[in-house]
């Protein structure tokens, strides 16, 4: 279970193991990263933070908490940027100086160039989203790697139907509107359109959220999206 949002602050994903073996335990314990997958959709992904086990009546239970951003936010990064480079190469530098192995895959058409030299010191997150601060922009970590899109959002990509929500579309002050869905590895940062009986709707997804229990068999993910107006 857990939640993200575009932005690189890390937000926790809670991974919980019934009756995990010997093995199994010890293997948890020493990674570095979890993905978790259904059938081939990524559900979420991240570095650990935390492993832990513990007896219930039932057995034991063992939980992993990890994060899509952490890596980001725990690297302290010292850079300067001289005059005459553009935000995408200022961002790539970044990210090359967090050592984290993390790329820039994507950048929007408009690429502002910085007129005077920058020079950037904290938290490689922070520094990236301030040398975006003057791009307009957004990002998201994706599995491989860091995504920037237009502040106003990426043009339609995906389409969800009736058959893709499990209940109706909740209309959110704001202009914002929550969906409900099946589970499955919906992408952050994308522009979709909604379509359920007379209801048509477009917006751009801001945030996840992800509830998958195995022992009582519910699934939920929920959408929140900011609409187009």
């Amino acid at each position: 279970m857990g939640r993200d949002s575009l932005g690189l602050y890390p937000q926790p994903f809670l991974l919980r193991l019934w009756n995990l073996s010997e093995d199994g335990y010890y293997a948890l314990y020493a990674a570095k990263e979890i993905t978790v997958l259904s059938g081939d959709a990524v559900l979420a992904c991240g570095k650990v933070s935390d492993v832990c086990r513990k007896a219930v009546p039932e057995g034991t239970v063992t939980e992993a908490v990890f994060s899509p951003g952490l890596s980001l936010w725990e690297v302290w990064v010292s850079l300067s940027v001289e005059a005459g480079v553009s935000v995408s190469e200022t961002v790539r530098r970044i990210l090359d100086a967090s050592v984290t192995g993390i790329s820039l895959l994507s950048f929007p058409e408009r690429d502002p160039v910085f007129s005077r030299p920058q020079a950037f010191y904290g938290r490689a997150a922070e520094c990236i989203l301030e040398a975006l601060s003057s791009a307009d922009a957004l990002c998201f970590l994706a599995p491989a790697g860091l995504c920037v899109i237009p502040a106003s959002g990426p043009p339609e990509s995906m389409a969800l139907t009736g058959a893709d929500l499990v209940d109706a579309p909740v209309r959110l002050p704001g202009g914002r509107m929550l969906l409900r869905t099946r589970v499955t590895g919906w992408p952050l940062g994308k522009t979709v359109s909604v379509s359920r009986m007379d209801l048509r709707a477009e917006g751009l997804i801001l945030e996840r959220s992800v509830n998958a229990d195995n022992m009582e068999g519910k699934w939920e993910a929920e959408l929140l999206l900011r609409l187009k107006i």
